[in-house]
C-alpha cells in the first residue's frame, strides 16, 4: 500500500490487487478466527491471470460463504485487469445469475441464505448507474457499495485510489443509486470521510441513502477509536 503524495487529501493509492496465500488459507484463516461474534463480510474477487472470472467468483461462494455474514462480489478493484469490465448490464447479470445459484445450492440448514453485495464504482456513467440498478432490481441481492475512481488528478497513477478525493462522488453515485432503486435495496455506503470523518459526514452517506456506512481508509488512518468517536 502506498501513501498518495497530496497528503492534504488525505488518501491512499493501493497498488496490492487480491494477493494472498490462496483461497484454501483464506478459509482455514477465517474458519479458525470467526467465532460468530459481529458481523464478517467476505469480498470475493477474480484471480489476475483467469480466463473465466465468473469460475472464480463461483468457487469463492463455494469456498468461502460459510464463514460469512454476508458476501461482496467485487466488480471495481483497478488493481485487476479486466474486472471493472463486469459493471455493464449483460456481464454483471451473468455474474449475479450464477453467483446466486451457487450461493443457493449450497446447504443452510434453517439459516435463509446469506446476503449478496455488489462492490461498484463511483465513476460510472448515468447508463452504467441505470443498468447496475435495474439488474440489482431483478435479483434478490442487497446492493452497494463504492470504492476506486479513474476522474480525478491523482487517478493517473497506477493501482486504486481510496480516502478524501472520493468523498463527495462516491455520496452523489449512492443518493443517484438511492433514487433509483426507489429506496428498496439497502446500500452501503463508503468514500472515505478524511481528515478525521466525523459523525457530520457518516450522516451526510445517511442521508444520500445508506443503510449502513462502511469505513476504509479513515478506520486505517484514526483506528478503532474513531467508531465510538462518530457514533
Amino acid at each position: 500500500m502506498c501513501i498518495a503524495e497530496t497528503m492534504a487529501y488525505c488518501a491512499v493509492i493501493n497498488r496490492c490487487g487480491f494477493n494472498s496465500e490462496g483461497i484454501v488459507v483464506v478459509a482455514k484463516r477465517l474458519g479458525a478466527q470467526h467465532a460468530g461474534s459481529g458481523i464478517l463480510g467476505v469480498n470475493i474477487g477474480n484471480n489476475k491471470t483467469t480466463e473465466d472470472a465468473v469460475s472464480d467468483y463461483v468457487k469463492g461462494v463455494h469456498t468461502l460463504s460459510q464463514y460469512a455474514d454476508y458476501l461482496v462480489i467485487n466488480i471495481s478493484s483497478l488493481n485487476t485487469p479486466g474486472l471493472c469490465k463486469l459493471q455493464g448490464r449483460k456481464q454483471l447479470e451473468e455474474l449475479v445469475k450464477k453467483v446466486q445459484a451457487a450461493r443457493d445450492e449450497m446447504q443452510w440448514a434453517e439459516e435463509s441464505p446469506l446476503p449478496l453485495v455488489v462492490k461498484i464504482a463511483p465513476d460510472l456513467s448515468k447508463e452504467d448507474i441505470e443498468d447496475i440498478a435495474a439488474v440489482s432490481c431483478c435479483s434478490c441481492s442487497p446492493f452497494g457499495w463504492i470504492d476506486p475512481v479513474t476522474s480525478h488528478p491523482l487517478a493517473g497513477k497506477s493501482g486504486g485510489l481510496s480516502g478524501k478525493p472520493l468523498f463527495d462522488m462516491s455520496t452523489s453515485i449512492l443518493k443517484e443509486m438511492y433514487i433509483l432503486t426507489q429506496g428498496k435495496i439497502p446500500l452501503i455506503g463508503c468514500g472515505s470521510c478524511l481528515p478525521k470523518c466525523s459523525g457530520e459526514d457518516a450522516y451526510k452517506k445517511i442521508r444520500a441513502g445508506a443503510t449502513l456506512v462502511q469505513l476504509y481508509t479513515a478506520f486505517a488512518y484514526d483506528g478503532p477509536s474513531l467508531i465510538p468517536e462518530i457514533k
